[in-house]
């Protein structure tokens, strides 16, 4: 899962920079530059020496057939026991953003989850010292509200904190922020034997609202996310084995949509937000990805930008210590 982080900058900062969507939603993930080709390297020795010949996929948001993998930019619908990390780097209208982030996610249980992350950032304003420190700490609480094997459908209830002050004063902010979301997915597995093809086709998204403590320093920002996925392992298992060799066999060609619509009367820009396509490996163990980030506007980023996730998925690796729930009787 990756925990969404909320509005979390001084909003002075931001309106001098006119940096909007990278200042008011650092989500969890690792912001690289140059470091990218390298841990790119080091990830795909990873996928090889971790089974990249075997299709058949292990991940924790399984409904039914399909294997929903965990999206680089915002909240996947499943509640697991995973330790998720993200690359990226990203051009804004104000400078180059840099943020190393990471989060643990724990299954209380089979419902029930919770997830404690936080981010370290690099600010380099076009003018001006660059800003580095620690974010403020997120909690997150999670609830499982469905699953439907038949149809394919999965969907997550969410409450997030973050802490203002429980990060470095460079780029913690003082004020809290809370954050309501329901994300979902749907699998189109339930499509007829002609559309057969289309049945690998998937959609995820996640809707939530940044809801500050303090709205006179930082506005309330809904954040509406989708994602749009073509999964290579359920081609070749459920609809027909197309002989994709490895690594290939176990990729999800995707496409992630993180959208914000700032609901300040004074915001640099009302709607920002990035297209970003990319590509998912899925394992037994772990996952990752790269993705480009094509913003959508002047005022979101005048570059495009790159994201690099690994993600481990502790339900497989520890399945009878850190993967499993703390009460397995629950609900």
């Amino acid at each position: 899962m990756r925990l969404k982080y909320a509005i979390h900058t001084d909003w002075a900062l931001v309106r001098s920079r006119q940096t909007f969507l990278s200042s008011i939603d650092p989500r969890l993930r690792i912001r690289a530059g140059s470091r990218i080709g390298r841990v790119a390297a080091v990830c795909l020795a990873v996928m090889v020496a971790m089974g990249g010949g075997v299709s058949q996929a292990f991940a924790h948001a399984v409904v039914g057939m399909r294997v929903f993998p965990a999206t680089l930019t915002f909240d996947d619908p499943g509640v697991a026991d995973e330790l998720p990390f993200v690359f990226d780097s990203i051009h804004t209208p104000g400078g180059v953003d840099d943020i190393l982030s990471a989060s643990y996610a724990k299954t209380l249980t089979r419902k029930f989850g919770i997830v404690l992350g936080t981010s370290y950032q690099a600010i380099m304003p076009g003018a001006g010292p660059p800003l580095r420190g620690w974010d403020d700490w997120t909690v997150a609480l999670d609830y499982q509200l469905y699953k439907v094997a038949s149809t394919e459908s999965i969907g997550m209830l969410q409450m997030a904190g973050t802490f203002g002050g429980s990060g470095s004063s460079a780029i913690g902010a003082p004020y809290s922020v809370y954050t309501p979301e329901f994300a979902f997915g749907q699998g189109m597995g339930f499509l007829p034997f002609s559309l057969r093809y289309l049945t690998p086709f998937a959609v995820t998204g996640a809707v939530s609202e940044n809801i500050p403590t303090n709205t006179a320093l930082a506005p309330k920002v809904l954040n509406w996310d989708f994602s749009f996925q073509y999964s290579i392992p359920y081609l070749q298992d459920f609809v027909h084995d197309e002989d994709i060799g490895a690594p290939f066999n176990n990729m999800v060609p995707i496409v992630e949509i993180p959208m914000q619509t700032c609901f300040g009367s004074d915001c640099p820009a009302r709607t920002t937000g990035y297209v970003d396509p990319g590509i998912i490996w899925i394992g037994h163990y772990l996952q990752w990805g790269v993705e480009l980030q094509l913003p959508i506007n002047a005022a979101t980023g005048d570059h495009p930008g790159i994201l690099l996730g690994v993600d481990f998925y502790f339900d497989d690796i520890f399945p009878h210590t850190l993967g499993t729930p703390l009460w397995s009787a629950g609900p």
